[in-house]
């Protein structure tokens, strides 16, 4: 069934699902109660935590989709990925120290404490959403991929749903350190499988690697994109804010990250997994572009007809199929896969975390035994996994993905726009309270949903003496996140101030 592996290169699969399930399995045993199951029992070493922070932001897509962009275009993502840094001082000096001092189990529990539990439940439910919608496009992008390289007589939804399956099962059963761990094995896969890659490009390829970087920068392909200083379209200064802004987002406002800072076992380790995660992570990202210009010039010294009719995000699994040796081409494969494995069980892990301390224990039982509560992420853990893989399929059959995934960046920015001036506002500001705060957020909410209207085809046909005025919706993440920021301080003009200071102590970085 299996017809484009060789027995080596499964033999390499089955060797690295097997290790896996097996560290799955082996964390369950500590993972009885809620902090275990979701916080590891705060007990990791930093550098695991940290090769666990890379694992999860380095996806499947990136593993697919650098390659292809470079292809296909140029660099123009790299400057912006290295922004990474810039968010990572601001994670240091803001957002680690405060998750770590507060001990919260859900970084949303942050929010109540400031402005009360609407801020709460309206970003824990924003961020469970947004996972759910995330889910089901990595699983159905990396099946794709997948059955390339394992061949067409292996149906597509199969592939999805084993695929599924096997992330699922020691997410479930494992929690939080199972997911730390096995992100380890499968960083190694990912880096390993990549780097696998590049020597052989270089050797297909007459004068190697020089003249891969010589015919490279004749064609443009190291370009960075439009520098027009304008708003009406993406450049290279739009994608540099909107990726700065998606990167402190994602290390101040996203479970994911307030999990690993929690999971380390002393502030001193929660740091170095910043610092470590972030300095490996954008070597990586480097490399990924570098292999996608590679086979843009090694396809070019050697056509191949197939080419013709392959996506640019083919490409690169067209590549690993038919020119890595056998077994070596299978490590590739697990880099693949572990690269989605690596995310996706870091969301479902998450967004249980989430729905089981934001909303079931917040609203419904609050003063279970904790075993309770490890118990009934578990349960989430399953309906998260249902929904990965049902929205995956409900991708492939409904032929729309495309739409889908327009629909699903839509509510990114409606929903999330704004999260990270949300929790802004609490650690900068004193004077700003939960009324000014909510009158922000509503006013951002709107703005967002009328500025992607008018964005849309719909609203350009309603309007069509303002839609060409319309910024590109690339800097949506951009300007929601300042003007919740600026319109909660300016409010609390309007409104006053907190009436207590003690209310504020400990939450913002003016009080200790």
């Amino acid at each position: 069934m299996l017809e484009n592996l060789h027995w080596l290169d499964l033999l390499v699969l089955a060797v690295g699902f097997t290790i896996i399930m097996a560290i799955g399995i082996n964390s369950a045993r500590r993972s009885n109660s809620a902090e275990g199951y979701f916080l590891a029992g705060r007990s990791l070493p930093g550098w695991v935590v940290g090769f666990s922070v890379m694992a999860t932001i380095v996806s499947s897509m990136t593993f697919l989709s650098n390659p292809a962009f470079t292809y296909e275009h140029d660099w123009r993502h790299m400057p912006a990925n290295c922004t990474y840094l810039l968010a990572m001082v601001l994670a240091l000096m803001v957002f680690v120290p405060f998750y770590r001092k507060l001990q919260v189990n859900s970084i949303y529990e942050y929010l109540e404490w400031r402005f009360g539990a609407w801020a709460r439940l309206y970003a824990a439910g924003c961020y469970v959403l947004l996972k759910v919608a995330k889910m089901g496009v990595v699983l159905y992008m990396t099946s794709l991929a997948l059955q390339i390289i394992v061949g067409a007589a292996v149906p597509l939804e199969l592939v999805m749903v084993v695929f599924g399956v096997v992330v699922a099962a020691y997410t479930i059963v494992g929690g939080l350190e199972a997911v730390i761990w096995t992100d380890l094995l499968q960083g190694v896969a990912l880096i390993g499988g990549g780097l696998i890659c590049m020597p052989i490009i270089c050797m297909q390829v007459p004068g190697g690697f020089t003249k891969i970087m010589e015919v490279a920068w004749e064609q443009g392909k190291f370009g960075v994109g439009d520098t027009d200083w304008t708003l009406l379209k993406v450049t290279l200064w739009a994608t540099l804010f909107s990726k700065f802004m998606s990167f402190c987002q994602l290390l101040g406002t996203d479970q994911m990250a307030g999990q690993r800072y929690a999971a380390a076992r002393s502030d001193r380790e929660a740091r170095q997994a910043v610092i470590f995660g972030c300095l490996l992570t954008i070597p990586v990202w480097a490399y990924f572009f570098l292999v996608g210009t590679s086979l843009f010039v090694r396809y070019q010294f050697n056509p191949d007809p197939a080419m013709e009719a392959m996506r640019p995000d083919q490409v690169f699994p067209y590549f690993i199929l038919t020119q890595l040796p056998a077994g070596l081409s299978g490590f590739a494969v697990l880099g693949l896969l572990a690269a989605a494995m690596s995310t996706l069980d870091s969301i479902i892990n998450a967004a249980a975390a989430t729905a089981t301390t934001d909303f079931y224990q917040r609203l419904w039982v609050t003063d279970r035994d904790p075993r309770h509560y490890a118990w009934v992420g578990r349960l989430f853990s399953l309906l998260f996994s249902v929904i990965m893989v049902v929205s995956a399929l409900a991708i492939h059959f409904s032929r729309q993905s495309k739409a889908i995934e327009d629909l699903q960046t839509m509510l990114l920015s409606v929903l999330g726009g704004g999260l990270l001036g949300l929790f802004l506002l609490g650690f900068l500001t004193r004077r700003v309270d939960s009324r000014s705060a909510l009158i922000a957020t509503v006013i951002t909410v709107v703005g967002v949903a009328l500025w992607l209207f008018l964005d849309s085809e719909m609203g350009a046909a309603r309007f069509p003496e303002i839609a060409p005025y319309v910024p590109d919706k690339f800097w949506v993440g951009v300007f929601a996140n300042v003007v919740l920021f600026g319109l909660g301080y300016g409010a609390s003009y309007l409104f006053g101030r907190p009436t207590a200071d003690d209310c504020l102590k400990g939450l913002t970085v003016w009080e200790k």
